[in-house]
């Protein structure tokens, strides 16, 4: 079988093309940069900033209240920010989960529907956030054992030849490891949503079974996978070196409307919809019943609207 990576990029591109500028329409781009927006926009941060005095050796003898009352304000308001934190997260992953495959829905048929589509995969959605919530959680534990195996032995070196090469071994063994874990779940994440999305929303599927669809799949061409995966990465650097130039012709003006929530999915709504296309069409080259572009579910039938009938009273008019 002869697998092509140009190919799809073309093709969805083509897609793309004649889904925003054949005809423009300014209503298409707001409603499908919506979707873009749901299906996109997944990643909440919180920074902080804090200072202190550390304590000096009078102190540990004898804490005193003004010591003990920053920790009593700040710690459980800062504990309060994490848990804020986690839950907009939470939120985010399922909203973003249910908006694939609206967005998806969208980019297949060329149409700029939100709500149907919202109903009519909630269970899909549904089934996707709890599989991505589980595993973000079990790759965060993993990230967050392998940094404190990394810490822990850099200090046993430390504390065993108080020389600092003694940590190097540890902390450059420990973040390669940590390198290699986030790259795993990179690819990963990248197969759930450019191929398991995909064969959920083709063959209403919950999100265990499209993996148990896929991945005879994947360990039949791990290569073409592999190189899937260089390919989008490759794309993701020129897009980015396009935009980086865009912006700085627009004296950074363009970066503000790329950062702002769902203005900058709608300025870049052509790279979403051939981004979001890109996947299905590679994907389809691997047979008829991995083709989500062509074997969309049918649309419901609209409902004619109910016209009453003229009044034949005394009181019609003529």
């Amino acid at each position: 079988m002869s697998i092509s990576y140009l190919g799809p990029l073309q093709r969805a591109v083509a897609r793309a093309r004649s889904t925003l500028f054949a005809p423009f329409r300014l209503e298409t781009w707001l409603a499908l940069g919506f979707a873009a927006f749901l299906s996109e926009w997944l990643s909440g941060g919180w920074g902080q900033a804090g200072g202190g005095r550390g304590f000096s050796g009078r102190h540990v003898g004898a804490l005193h209240l003004h010591d003990l009352l920053p920790a009593l304000v700040w710690g459980p308001l800062l504990a309060g920010l994490i848990v804020v934190g986690i839950v907009v997260g939470i939120v985010f992953l399922w909203l973003g989960s249910r908006g694939k495959f609206v967005f998806l829905d969208d980019v297949v048929r060329g149409r700029t529907a939100i709500v149907e589509p919202w109903n009519r995969y909630a269970h899909l959605g549904q089934s996707l956030f709890l599989w991505r919530l589980v595993f973000a959680i079990f790759a965060g534990l993993v990230m967050l054992g392998l940094l404190l195996a990394t810490v822990g032995t850099a200090l046993v070196g430390w504390l065993r030849y108080h020389e600092p090469l003694a940590m190097a071994p540890s902390m450059i063994g420990g973040l390669a490891l940590v390198g290699f874990a986030g790259l795993l779940v990179g690819f990963v994440n990248l197969m759930l949503d450019d191929f398991v999305v995909p064969l959920m929303y083709r063959h209403e599927l919950r999100v265990n079974d499209a993996w148990r669809r896929f991945l005879p799949l994947l360990r039949g061409n791990p290569g073409t996978f592999i190189l899937y995966a260089l390919f989008v990465l490759l794309l993701v650097i020129v897009i980015g070196a396009i935009v980086a130039v865009l912006g700085f012709a627009t004296c950074c003006v363009g970066f503000l409307l790329l950062m702002t929530p769902y203005v900058g999915q709608v300025v870049l709504l052509p790279v979403h919809v051939a981004y979001r296309g890109l996947g299905p069409e590679f994907l389809a080259q691997f047979g008829p019943e991995f083709d989500a572009l062509a074997g969309a579910p049918p649309q419901p039938a609209a409902t004619p609207p109910v016209i009453p009938p003229p009044s034949t009273g005394p009181g019609a008019s003529a």
